[in-house]
């Protein structure tokens, strides 16, 4: 099964990584590539799919992590790991043009061409064209959250942006970037050469998609390190999984 990790983005060039290299595509450009690509695909996308029964701004996945919830404030999710309502979500746009997701009123729909998984036991091992959305930022604070003590995080883990000391976003990416390629989480899928490290640093969009691709990989692979939390009611993402941010989401 082809896996494919995309960041995608409205406004500059949506970044792809295929597990062995980064592909760059304008919003036309990457729907006619994802409209080749074959019967046997999965894509962990970087960007809302899915919609709300009870709110048109923001689904329950989204206010359970949002920053100023009690929730993220229990959990200390701190600033710079930013999950909004999919409503304010500006690439929802390109969702639509590619996938006709999120949808909002199944009634008016047919004919989807892309399966949208909410849930492990959804997945087609198969042949099926297959995503699932993602967060990569909170994936990665999932991750390192006990491995990183530098004091350039005490107070914020932005690793992208520029609403604050560029300085200090760039290097807490090289951090991170760092940080993460040395886990056994990392390095029992992939091999990350110097060249994929360093187009990391350089860009959040690349760690993004790079985030995308490892986190799919481990699901079809069937790995317990990973788990889609939520559901087609709540919303979902997939995200490493922790027994106790993932205990908190389903007692609430």
């Amino acid at each position: 099964m082809t896996i494919l990790g995309i960041d995608p983005a409205p406004s500059k060039k949506s970044i792809v990584f295929n597990g062995e290299c980064f592909k760059s595509f304008s919003v036309k450009d990457l729907k006619e590539y994802l409209d080749s690509v074959d019967e046997n695909v999965f894509i962990a996308w970087d960007a809302p799919l899915s919609g709300a029964d009870e709110s048109f701004s923001i689904r329950k996945i989204e206010s359970f992590f949002y920053l100023r919830s009690k929730t993220a404030k229990h959990l200390e999710i701190p600033k710079g790991i930013s999950t909004l309502g999919f409503s304010t979500c500006p690439h929802w746009t390109i969702s639509q043009y590619i996938f006709a997701y999120p949808v909002m009123n199944y009634d008016y729909v047919c004919n989807l061409e892309w399966k949208l998984i909410m849930s492990e036991n959804e997945i087609n091992f198969n042949g099926a064209k297959q995503l699932t959305e993602i967060h990569p930022a909170l994936s990665l604070w999932i991750l390192l959250k006990n491995e990183i003590n530098d004091e350039l995080f005490l107070n914020s883990w932005q690793y992208k942006g520029r609403d604050e000391n560029l300085d200090a976003i760039t290097k807490r990416r090289q951090i991170i970037v760092d940080k993460l390629v040395e886990l056994n989480f990392t390095k029992s899928i992939i091999l990350v050469t110097t060249f994929l490290k360093d187009k990391m640093k350089h860009s959040d969009d690349y760690l993004d998609a790079f985030v995308c691709w490892l986190l799919a990989k481990k699901l079809l692979d069937g790995s317990f390190e990973v788990k889609i939390y939520g559901d087609e009611l709540r919303g979902s993402f997939l995200l490493p999984y922790d027994k106790e941010i993932y205990n908190y989401w389903e007692s609430q």
